[in-house]
């Protein structure tokens, strides 16, 4: 006994000391060792008294990199994985995420957690200790019971129900009491057929009298209703004249009454429909063009409005093989083709008319057709007057008439109808199309506008821009800006035609406006590339003449006036109008004036000049020159003095005298030059030789030296810019001249005096007081903090500070994360490609190896084989 008790005491100890170590050793699994190279220890350089020790004095960055990137495994490269899936399937098993339960205690807890749910099922119910029914695992106790069925119909509630007579008799209940299955001495025993077809005569006769009664019943319903409305018109007459007695006695209604009713039936405002963007506009312009176009080709083929609405008839004989029975229809026909081929020969268009033609002879075909079917019909008349009996003797020549009558107004209908049709065709040809592509190349937009007329060439260009409009479709963006530079190139070949079409050009420059402001920078683009090309051609001309050059032609100057219309000349450096004026001042400076017309080109690049800096009042010295040396070559020289002249002017030579007028004219100035006259190419230089040209000129030169006294007004420098101009009207022969142009020279000196007469500020010395040096001595702070101090002293910027600096934070460490997460994830793209090249890498040397197996088989065969020929000879 004693010995048995020492047993289950050692057995007890050793149960104590396995469940002691079981818990140590788990600590010990928790517990782990840090490696001292792991751990990262931020010294600081100063140790001060009383501060706290940081949480940040060490660090483990091994650790933490280890966590981040099992983190970012578990987050970041779940989702790479399931980037490209629509579906995801979610574990929602219970504790199966937990990794500290085992499979065990997973299994306990979902059990005891489905035994909570049927506690809860369970709850209220009684009947614990009873077994309970089912049927397909439902309880019978909660399966609904069909004790009062209602099946009902359309037409009555009570339809398709059996009442209960018949249930006891051929229910279950009626076994007792239907005689028919209890056969007593021989009685008649019906089949189950004949009493379900009683059953069912007896159903439709109750079915047939329940609608009788329903039918009766509406019967009465609206008889009734009748009766009521007799009733009540006699009532509504009755209180009709109690009313016309009561109006006797009211009063008239006031003015009060009679405002508030018309304001009552005032009519109120409603909203107005939106409007509509430029794409929706855009969309319903190419869409009526479109239908414009297929109505004018279905003209062309002859198919007119009211031939579409017509049914087409053909008749039961017709072959539909265009073959005419009459002879007066081949006549038709026959001048209907020799017409047709005048007009091929005319208009040249020999498919469209080939068309044309099967079409008209699609249309009599079917007018044969129809005539054939209307002589059937008259002949089966015939036949039917001829077998009915009439007392009419003349029947027969009435209806001989008719029909002579009716086959003339049929021959009749065919030849208007193909004029009428022709006619149409023909003014559908002259007609232009109504929707056109987009040129390709400036070949093909001659190929279009060289033929037609001025308006016509508008409404072209005007179609091509409609039909190719950005918001269509992809790539028209690119057509329209090919479009401007093809009639950028156009408008520059106007010019240069004999005679040069500038009415055309001038309505050509809102078209290219349009365009412009839809793409300016291609715009830009264009237009420069041929300023370029002009310039590049001036310098190739002024290379080969020692620096002087050509004034240019009618385009190039159409083209430097196209700029300024285009593009902004106010701003103070522009891609297209910067590059512009230089070239401008650049022929000014360098081109000499040798004859009338180079003035001419001088005065027009002067009026550019103007327009270019007439918002931005840039100083533009070479047009300040050119107008001064025309006022020079139009004064008198003293023959034994050289006066001072800037070039491209020369102090001497042929060309000195250029604009002097040696005689008096009295005559009125032409003060308009046109450019059409003047600056053509094939103008004899010697027509601009009279008096008439020069007054022009000189006019011309007061007047724009007017505008450009007034821009540079405000000028510091107004008296050295005009003090020369000043002199030289001084020197012209004024006594010359007409009364209007001396009023013009008196009024510009006067200007350029009162010009001259603003007192300019001198120099002085700053008034501000300079701002001192800054000091390099320490600030010093009674309170000290080693926090930097932050300026301000309000809270609110203090707390506005604090945020900031928060928020950089913040930023800063989610760049930080963000740039780790795109690290890890090109790894794993990496790894991914590095897996799917060794795969490929495998499988092309596994087909290599499959490939040399197969060619030594072929070669072992193929020896075998002329080896055993080798023995057989």
């Amino acid at each position: 006994m004693l010995s048995t008790w020492r047993f289950i005491k050692n057995m007890g100890k050793q149960k104590k000391k396995n469940i002691s170590d079981k818990v140590r050793n788990k600590r010990k699994e928790s517990e782990r060792k840090i490696n001292p190279f792991e751990v990262k220890i931020n010294r600081q350089k100063h140790d001060v008294l009383g501060r706290k020790i940081s949480k940040h004095d060490r660090g483990m960055p091994g650790l933490s990199r280890s966590k981040a990137i099992k983190k970012r495994k578990a987050t970041l490269l779940q989702e790479y994985g399931q980037r490209n899936k629509s579906n995801k399937f979610v574990d929602k098993r219970f504790g199966e995420h937990d990794a500290t339960l085992s499979v065990e205690d997973k299994m306990m807890k979902r059990f005891a957690l489905e035994r909570a749910k049927g506690d809860k099922v369970n709850k209220y119910s009684l009947n614990d200790n009873e077994e309970e029914l089912t049927h397909y695992g439902q309880s019978l106790s909660e399966i609904e019971k069909f004790d009062n069925p209602d099946i009902s119909d359309e037409d009555d509630e009570d339809q398709g129900r059996i009442d209960g007579k018949l249930v006891s008799q051929e229910h279950f209940g009626g076994f007792l009491e239907n005689s028919n299955y209890v056969s007593v001495g021989g009685g008649d025993n019906k089949s189950w057929k004949e009493r379900m077809e009683e059953l069912i005569t007896k159903s439709k006769k109750e079915k047939h009298e329940r609608q009788m009664e329903k039918e009766k019943s509406l019967q009465l319903t609206q008889q009734l209703d009748d009766d009521w409305k007799s009733l009540r018109s006699l009532m509504a007459s009755g209180r009709n004249k109690e009313r016309e007695e009561d109006d006797t006695v009211k009063p008239k209604n006031d003015d009060y009454d009679i405002a508030v009713r018309e304001l009552k039936f005032e009519m109120k405002s409603k909203p107005t429909d939106r409007l509509k963007t430029e794409e929706e506009l855009a969309k319903e312009e190419k869409e009526r063009l479109d239908k414009q176009e297929s109505d004018r080709l279905k003209r062309m083929q002859g198919i007119l409005e009211d031939d579409e609405h017509k049914s087409t008839h053909l008749s039961a004989d017709d072959l539909n093989d265009g073959f005419a029975l009459d002879y007066k229809e081949e006549t038709i026909e026959a001048s209907d083709s020799d017409d047709d081929d005048k007009d091929q020969q005319v208009s040249g268009q020999d498919e469209g008319e080939e068309a044309d033609n099967d079409k008209i002879d699609e249309e009599k075909e079917e007018e044969n057709g129809d005539d054939e079917d209307g002589e059937e019909e008259e002949i089966e008349e015939e036949q039917s007057e001829d077998g009915d009996d009439s007392d009419d003797s003349y029947g027969d020549l009435e209806s001989e008439d008719q029909e002579s009558d009716v086959e003339e107004e049929d021959k009749q209908k065919p030849t208007v109808d193909l004029k009428k049709k022709k006619k149409v065709m023909e003014e559908a040809r002259k007609e232009l199309p109504y929707t056109f592509k987009a040129p390709e190349n400036y070949e093909d937009l001659l190929e279009l506008l060289q033929t037609q007329t001025e308006s016509d060439q508008l409404i072209i260009i005007d179609r091509i821009i409609k039909c190719n409009h950005p918001s269509l479709a992809e790539g028209n963006k690119q057509k329209l800006e090919s479009l401007f530079s093809f009639l950028v190139q156009y408008y520059g070949d106007l010019t240069l035609q004999e005679p040069p079409c500038l009415s055309l050009a001038d309505k050509l420059v809102p078209v290219l406006y349009g365009l412009t402001q839809q793409s300016p920078i291609p715009a830009a683009i264009a237009v420069l590339d041929q300023i370029k090309d002009r310039q590049e051609e001036y310098d190739t001309i002024c290379d080969r003449k020692a620096g002087r050059g050509l004034y240019p032609g009618l385009d190039t100057l159409l083209l430097l006036k196209l700029v300024a219309v285009l593009f902004p000349t106010s701003d103070f450096k522009h891609p297209v109008t910067t590059p512009t004026m230089l070239f401008i001042c650049q022929m000014l400076a360098q081109t000499p004036v040798n004859h009338e017309r180079d003035v001419a080109v001088g005065l027009f690049l002067c009026n550019l000049c103007l327009e270019y800096i007439y918002l931005s009042r840039r100083f533009v010295p070479e047009a300040i020159n050119f107008l001064h040396g025309l006022l020079y070559l139009a004064s008198k020289k003293d023959p034994n003095k050289i006066e001072p002249v800037i070039p491209p002017f020369k102090p001497v030579g042929k060309s000195i005298n250029l604009l002097e007028i040696k005689k008096p004219v009295k005559k009125k100035i032409q003060t308009q030059l046109k450019m059409s006259e003047v600056l053509t190419t094939d103008m004899d230089r010697d027509a601009l030789n009279n008096n008439g040209f020069r007054l022009s000129v000189i006019s011309s030169t007061v007047v724009l030296l007017e505008q450009f006294s007034a821009v540079y007004d405000n000028y510091p420098s107004y008296l050295e810019i005009f003090s020369p101009i000043k002199c030289q009207c001084g020197k012209l022969p004024v006594n010359n001249y007409p009364e209007s142009l001396q009023k013009q020279i008196q009024r510009l000196e006067n200007n350029i005096t009162d010009g001259m007469e603003t007192q300019r500020k001198p120099l002085v010395m700053q008034k501000k007081k300079p701002p001192p040096l800054k000091m390099f001595e320490p600030k010093i702070e009674e309170v000290f903090d080693d926090r930097k101090k932050r300026k301000g002293g309000s809270k609110e910027i203090n707390e506005k500070q604090k945020l900031v600096h928060k928020y950089k934070k913040e930023m800063k460490g989610a760049i930080r994360e963000l740039r780790k997460d795109s690290y890890m994830i090109a790894q794993v793209q990496f790894q991914e490609q590095k897996e799917k090249d060794d795969e490929r890498k495998r499988k092309v040397k596994q087909l290599y190896g499959l490939l040399a197996n197969q060619e030594g088989d072929y070669r072992a065969m193929k020896r075998n084989k002329s080896h055993n020929e080798n023995k057989e000879k």
